[in-house]
Formats: C-alpha cells, sequence, structure tokens
C-alpha cells in the first residue's frame, strides 16, 4: 500500500497491472532497429499481478491507437502514416477475462500477416500497409485502457508508453 500525497494517513491502493509495450520483429522479439522491408508488431500486453480476476474493456484498447505510427521527418517534425487496421469487431460487449496472475496480450503486425495477429476475441479489418522505408519512426499513444471487477473500475493511462524505432 502506498500514502496518499494529500493525507499521508489515508491509504491508496497500488495498480495490481504491469504494462508491456514493445516492437517486436517477426520472430517476436522486442526491437528498436528492423531492416527495410521487414514486417513487425505492435505488442501490448497487460499482466494481472494480483490474486483475483479482472475484465479488460476491449473498446478502450481497440480505441487507444496503440498502432497508429509516425515518421520523423528532416525537419524534426511527426508525418502521421496512420494505424495498422481500420477497425475492430469484437465478441465479447463486457469484456475479456484476465485472470489472476494472468495476462491479456494484443498483437498486431503494421503490414497485415493472420500468423502474427493476436486479438483476443476481436477481429480486424486491416489496411494494406506497405514496409516501412528507411528512417525514424515513433508511436503516439493517447487514451486509457478500462479494467473492472464486481464494483470496481480502473483507468490505466498510456500515453507513457510511446516507443521509437528505426528502419535501416
Amino acid at each position: 500500500m502506498a500514502a496518499s500525497c494529500e493525507d499521508p494517513n489515508v491509504d491508496i491502493e497500488e495498480s495490481p497491472f504491469l504494462i508491456s509495450y514493445n516492437i517486436l520483429n517477426r520472430n517476436g522479439t522486442k526491437t528498436t532497429t528492423l531492416n527495410k522491408d521487414e514486417n513487425f508488431v505492435f505488442s501490448l500486453v497487460i499482466t494481472n499481478t494480483s490474486d483475483e480476476a479482472w475484465y479488460i474493456d476491449h473498446r478502450s484498447v481497440m480505441g487507444s491507437n496503440i498502432t497508429e505510427l509516425y515518421k520523423k521527418t528532416s525537419a524534426g517534425t511527426d508525418s502521421l502514416l496512420g494505424s495498422a487496421y481500420l477497425s475492430a469487431t469484437c465478441s465479447f460487449q463486457s469484456g475479456v477475462l484476465i485472470p489472476a496472475k494472468g495476462a491479456y496480450q494484443v498483437d498486431i503486425p503494421w503490414v497485415a500477416d493472420k500468423s502474427l495477429t493476436k486479438v483476443p476475441s476481436c477481429g480486424l479489418s486491416t489496411k494494406g500497409n506497405s514496409y516501412l522505408l528507411t528512417g525514424q519512426y515513433i508511436t503516439k499513444i493517447n487514451g486509457t485502457i478500462k479494467v473492472f471487477r464486481s464494483e470496481i473500475t480502473r483507468e490505466i493511462p498510456l500515453n507513457e508508453y510511446n516507443l521509437a524505432f528505426q528502419v535501416q
């Protein structure tokens, strides 16, 4: 338990979730450098470290732009390339179970490839993305992911999980 900043006598519960957001190569290895004409995967893993089951809201995950990609320009600005998919259709309205000590993982490739795609209980309408050209790239995630159980809802902010990588 951690103490509240406003009142040191009030305990607040620490988050029972660990977030991992990475760029993976085709072999599933975390990387910050890709080769030209190489596909890659945006991978988000939410691990439940608690002894209780939680549910994750699909809409908050799929609406959080985890695959939105920008190219760094020579002028130092960021040019939006877009995302890896157009839309997602999910079968569970209320959410997907993250068991106690379990994990929820979403893997979405930049260039559509069903063998690299893992989106629990959802189907994706993919875009016709091409392999990236040589250069510097970044993600700019915003929004929050909602997790819930019983009468408790938590929001996990994502803006601190942005990534930078290069294609050579």
